[in-house]
C-alpha cells in the first residue's frame, strides 16, 4: 500500500491530538473528530472561584516525561514545579511508620517474582504498618485492587517512591491539548460510530458525516474502540486485546483554602486517598483510588463524606467557605474509568494493543506499554501511531 496522505483521527485527547499534530507536521491532510464538546479527553483543568487552577483529570508531570516536556516547550508552554512530593507522602491514620522506613521497604522489594502485588507485600514486608502504607499508596496510584495486580506494578513510574519533584503546565494541563488542537481541523460533538476499511483507505462515519481518507487513527479508550462498528470486523486478536483492558476507578476532590500554603503530601492509609497542596495554589486537592475506597467515601452520594475525611486528615489547613468540587471518571460516558491497569486476571497485551490493522492505527494510553495510564503514554502512543502510518 502506498503511503497515506489523508488521515481521520478519532478522539481529541492527548493521544489523538499528538497523532494529528505529528501527521500534520509531516504534510498529511488530517481531520480530527471528537465526541465531547472540548478537546483534552481525560485531561481537564478548572478554575475555582478563589482563582486556584485545579486538575479534574490527569495532573502530575513526573520524571521521564520527555515527550510531554518537549511538546510543551515546542508549543511555548511553561512548566512549573508544584513543590508536592508525589513519591513521598506522609502516612497517617494507620499504625505509626516513619517515611524513611516506608521508602526503604519499598526500595527493597523484588518485583520480579510472579503473583500479585498484595502477595509480594505480604511475603516481603514484615512490618505491618509499612506493609499497610505501601499497599495503600500503590492502590491509590493505580486505582485498582492489589490482589488483581502483578507484583511488577511496584516498579511502575507512577507508583514510584522518592523525593523527586513534580510539575504541571502553567495555567492548567489542558492548555497542552488546546495548543495541539490549534491549527488542526477538529470537529467537536462528532461521535464516530463506524469505520469501513480496506487496504487502500477508510470511511469514518462521525457526527452525521462520512469522511473518506487513506487511513485512520483510533485514539479512544478501549471500550469506545470496541463500540465502533468496523467493516470488515477487526481480527479476533485485536478485539480480544481491547476487551481485556481493565480500568481503575478513581475520583478527585478539591477544597478551597483562604490562602496558599506550603506544599505537602499526606496519605490516608486506611481510607486510601491522599491530599496535597502545592506552590501558589489556594486549594487542597485529594485523589482516591479503587472501587472499595470510593464506596467507603460515599463518592456516589457526593463530596460530603470525603470532605469531612480530608478535614480530619488535615485539620491544619485554612479551609475557605464554599462547596467542595468532586470529579469522577467511571460515570463519564466517554471515559468509563480512570486509566488502564495491569490485571493478573486480564493482562494488557501491549504488542497487540499497539499493532495496526490495515490502514487503521491505534493510540491511547492503554496502548503505551510501560507508559500506560499516563499523560506521557498518551502522547507517546499518538506519536507512534503517526510514525506507523508515515512508514506505510
Amino acid at each position: 500500500m502506498s503511503a497515506p496522505r489523508s488521515v481521520v483521527v478519532i478522539g481529541a485527547g492527548f493521544a489523538g491530538l499528538a497523532a494529528a499534530d505529528a501527521l500534520a507536521s509531516a504534510g498529511f491532510e488530517v481531520t480530527v473528530v471528537e465526541a465531547r464538546d472540548r478537546v483534552g479527553g481525560r485531561v481537564r483543568s478548572h478554575l475555582l472561584a478563589n482563582g486556584a487552577v485545579v486538575e479534574l483529570g490527569a495532573e502530575f508531570v513526573l520524571p521521564g516525561y520527555e515527550t510531554l516536556r518537549s511538546t510543551a516547550a515546542r508549543l511555548g508552554l511553561r512548566l512549573f514545579e508544584k513543590g508536592t512530593l508525589y513519591g513521598d507522602r506522609e502516612p497517617r491514620g494507620g499504625e505509626p511508620v516513619r517515611r524513611e522506613s516506608l521508602q526503604a521497604a519499598a526500595a527493597a522489594l523484588d518485583t520480579s517474582p510472579g503473583g500479585s502485588a498484595a502477595d509480594l507485600l505480604e511475603r516481603h514486608v514484615a512490618d505491618p504498618a509499612a506493609r499497610a502504607a505501601i499497599a495503600s499508596r500503590i492502590a491509590v496510584s493505580t486505582a485498582y485492587e492489589l490482589d488483581d495486580q502483578p507484583a511488577s506494578v511496584l516498579a511502575d513510574g507512577a507508583a514510584g517512591f522518592g523525593n523527586f519533584p513534580s510539575h504541571g503546565i502553567e495555567g492548567g494541563n489542558d492548555r497542552l491539548a488546546a495548543a495541539l488542537a490549534r491549527g488542526l481541523s477538529v470537529t467537536l460533538r462528532a461521535r464516530a460510530t463506524r469505520v469501513s476499511w480496506h487496504d487502500h483507505g477508510v470511511t469514518v462515519s462521525a457526527g452525521g458525516e462520512e469522511l473518506a481518507a487513506d487511513a485512520c487513527v483510533v485514539a479512544t479508550p478501549a471500550p469506545h474502540a470496541l463500540a465502533l462498528v468496523f467493516d470488515p470486523p477487526l481480527p479476533g486478536w485485536k478485539r480480544r486485546a481491547l476487551a481485556a483492558v481493565r480500568y481503575g476507578h478513581a475520583a478527585k476532590l478539591f477544597l478551597p483554602l483562604t490562602r496558599p500554603v506550603e506544599p505537602s503530601a499526606t496519605l490516608s492509609v486506611p481510607d486510601r486517598f491522599w491530599t496535597w497542596t502545592q506552590h501558589g495554589s489556594a486549594a487542597a486537592s485529594s485523589f482516591a483510588g479503587t472501587p472499595t475506597a470510593l464506596a467507603a467515601l460515599n463518592v456516589a452520594d457526593g463530596p460530603t463524606t470525603w470532605a469531612a475525611a480530608v478535614r480530619a486528615l488535615r485539620p491544619d489547613l485554612p479551609y475557605a467557605p464554599g462547596d467542595a468540587l468532586l470529579a469522577t471518571w467511571h460515570d463519564d460516558p466517554w471515559a468509563q474509568g480512570a486509566y488502564s491497569a495491569r490485571s493478573l486476571a486480564s493482562p494488557l497485551d501491549d504488542d497487540a494493543l499497539a499493532r495496526s490493522v490495515g490502514p487503521i492505527a491505534f493510540a491511547g494510553e492503554h496502548t503505551a506499554g510501560p507508559f500506560h495510564g499516563l499523560m506521557e503514554g498518551a502522547l507517546r502512543s499518538g506519536v507512534r501511531a503517526a510514525a506507523e502510518l508515515s512508514r506505510t
